[in-house]
């Protein structure tokens, strides 16, 4: 490149024409043309430009140089002087005689490079929220929040006041806490009772001495005010009297409060008889009492049999001067409420006895009675329809139908299909079949220890099922 620059801009033959690879070259007129040409890229700042450079001849500056005149030539050829830098920022035109960089492999170069700004790191996208079960609140499900987005910051929790509590107590939550015991009650029957008792191995309650511990807790279910059951039945000797008895027994047995059986037959029952007597005084000589303020006063006309059942019989039959009707009904009833808590009727057989329609007035359950026969199956019907008929169909969806063996044997009757067609006329599991039990057929004071297992199960079934309505709120 020395070369050429000497031979260019140094030739020591002024006068010696210039030959066809070379010309003599005005730099200033070059650097005219090369701004006309193409604006120069920029400068950056802080940067310095090179020395010059010559640069190789082209077209145009051939075309000028000539028209030029001849004496420019013969002057000796010294380099310009370097014009003054303006006060903005310089700039300089590209050398023609460099090789430009590659555009597509090195961009501008490194001298010529734009300050590049580094990306900063990618947006990050949160996930959407998990499902919530309060749409409202949840942005994804209510539709206020897209992927993308970000999510909004819950609203941080007000604390909690006092007033925004209520009145709960913190004692009372603690009565819905389960709490498991590590001390299983031993079995009191069978093979479970037998191995505990010789290998003292203690494998719990059996599942039917759990079904029993759940028909006691229904049975001692708080009955509010005075509730009263009837026990009815349209026939004579199906077992109204015995059914009577014992359910009135079994319950006093179980919740251990008061409970009183009133002799409502007006044909003479024998309801003190079978729960045994153990005072003649009737419900006639506990009306005639006008002093009775305290419940000794009415324990002194009631009889009590081991299960602590009272009961109140009526008028001899034999003297009495007149029927047991509806005033003698509510007169005992309004006495004998304030101090026991159920009160049960022993009816006579129909339903258009006074005495009957009191009790049927004032009552909040009913046992409808029938014999395990083709005959007391019409006439447990019968009682339903006329329950529904006369206004008492609320009343019937509080009763309980009890199907009694009264004799030994296989009955005449499909006792299950009898109990399926009962079944659509009263609540489920209400409709009890009592199995014929020796006991109860000789006729003598009935004691609920005598009877047999299944008859007994049969009558806490049947006690649970009417201790069910005890806190309903229909109340007649």
């Amino acid at each position: 490149m020395s070369a050429d620059y000497d031979r260019l801009f140094h030739s020591s033959e002024p006068g010696k024409p210039v030959d066809d690879a070379t010309a003599i070259v005005d730099r200033d007129a070059i650097l005219k043309a090369a701004a006309a040409a193409s604006p120069p890229p920029p400068v950056p700042v802080g940067e310095t430009s090179s020395t010059d450079v010559p640069v190789a001849p082209t077209a145009a500056t051939q075309t000028q140089a000539a028209a030029q005149p001849r004496h420019a030539e013969a002057a000796p050829q010294m380099p310009a002087p370097m014009p003054q830098p303006p006060a903005t920022a310089p700039q300089w035109p590209q050398n023609p005689m460099l090789r430009a960089p590659q555009q597509q492999q090195f961009g501008q170069g490194a001298r010529h490079e734009q300050a590049r700004t580094l990306p900063g790191p990618a947006a990050r996208v949160a996930p959407g929220p998990a499902p919530s079960q309060f749409a409202d609140l949840d942005p994804e499900v209510s539709g206020q929040w897209r992927a993308g987005q970000a999510i909004p910051s819950p609203a941080a929790p007000g604390p909690t006041s006092a007033a925004s509590m209520g009145n709960h107590r913190a004692i009372d939550a603690l009565s819905h806490v389960g709490v498991k015991t590590g001390v299983k009650m031993p079995s009191q029957r069978g093979w479970r009772h037998w191995l505990y008792l010789t290998t003292r191995i203690n494998l719990g309650l059996s599942p039917d001495e759990v079904y029993e511990l759940e028909l006691h807790s229904r049975i001692r279910r708080n009955a509010r005010d005075s509730y009263q059951i009837g026990v009815f039945g349209l026939k004579g000797g199906v077992g109204k009297t015995a059914v009577t008895v014992a359910l009135g027994s079994a319950m006093a047995k179980v919740r251990g409060d008061r409970i009183l059986a009133i002799d409502a037959d007006p044909d003479g029952g024998n309801l003190a008889d079978r729960a045994g007597r153990q005072s003649a005084a009737t419900i006639s000589d506990l009306l005639a009492d006008q002093e009775l303020s305290r419940y000794n006063d009415i324990r002194a006309y009631t009889s009590m049999n081991g299960s602590n059942l009272e009961v109140l019989s009526s008028e001899d039959y034999s003297g009495a001067q007149r029927e047991f009707n509806d005033d003698d009904w509510k007169g005992a009833t309004s006495v004998v409420s304030r101090y026991y808590n159920l009160v049960l009727a022993d009816c006579g057989a129909g339903l258009f006895q006074k005495a009957s329609r009191g009790v049927l007035s004032s009552v909040s359950g009913m046992v409808i009675v029938a014999s395990a026969s083709i005959d007391g199956a019409r006439q447990a019907a019968i009682t339903m329809d006329w329950l529904r008929q006369n206004g008492y169909q609320d009343l019937l969806g509080r009763s309980c139908v009890v199907i009694n063996h009264v004799t030994p044997g296989k009955p005449n009757v499909d006792v299950e299909d009898l109990v399926q067609q009962f079944e659509r006329h009263v609540p489920p599991g209400r409709v009890i079949v009592l199995p014929w039990d020796k006991h109860i057929a000789a006729g003598t004071e009935i004691q609920l220890e005598l009877l047999s297992d299944t008859f007994q199960r049969r009558i806490t079934e049947l006690a649970a099922a009417l201790s069910d309505d005890f806190d309903r709120l229909e109340r007649r």
